[in-house]
């Protein structure tokens, strides 16, 4: 199992470094999209600028505060993606800042790269380790607990045996003759009850 995990890492790291090389824009593409959205809705805002870093940004209903010196926006998503939202998208257009430098660093090309710098290196097939000298690991010897040893396994909460006999609590009784439900057929109203035949003593003693 532990060599498929290492083939496995090996070969996700050098695909991934290969996917980083295809970027265009030194950005993540899924990045990307998410930054082109809201470029597109940031055309929709109407912005009111303070003079300093501090903008009122209007969209549809909803007005929000924008600090660009802190890189915040009340609705949080630049602080919680690393990606500029419409609002601060808008501010910066105000501006005339280029908002695509903004979006974090995670997301930039060369820290995906330096995430898979390290390489897993190939090593022989396991038939062509060399033999070590060392003794083996053996497991611990088995010693004996103190106290009397359980015979049955500890059962889970609400859990039924399955074999024996079934406990009483919360169980149905159920007739074998009606198939009706907390009687026996002992009980049960559609059981003929035979005649009972006087014994001879019985018999004696009526007379």
């Amino acid at each position: 199992m532990l060599e498929e995990i290492r083939v496995k890492v090996m070969s996700r790291v050098s695909k991934s470094r290969a996917f980083a090389e295809t970027w265009t824009d030194g950005i993540s593409p899924m990045e990307m999209m998410v930054f082109n959205t809201n470029v597109t809705r940031s055309m929709q805002c109407n912005i009111e600028w303070n003079g300093d870093d501090e903008f009122e940004v209007l969209e549809g209903v909803y007005k929000h505060t924008v600090n660009l010196g802190q890189q915040k926006c009340s609705c949080r998503s630049w602080e919680l993606k690393g990606i500029p939202c419409a609002h601060d998208i808008a501010a910066m257009n105000h501006l005339n800042m280029d908002a695509s430098q903004a979006i974090s660093s995670w997301y930039r090309k060369e820290t995906y790269l330096k995430t898979y710098s390290h390489f897993i290196q190939p090593v022989p097939n396991m038939e062509m380790w060399p033999e070590s000298r060392n003794p083996m690991v053996e497991p611990p010897e088995a010693r004996q607990m103190p106290g009397r040893p359980p015979k049955n396994r500890r059962r889970e909460i609400g859990e039924v045996r399955k074999a024996g006999k079934l406990p009483r609590m919360e169980t149905v009784m159920t007739c074998s003759i009606c198939k009706g439900a907390n009687h026996n057929k002992r009980n049960c109203p559609k059981n003929p009850k035979p005649k009972s035949t006087p014994t001879p003593t019985q018999e004696v003693h009526s007379h």
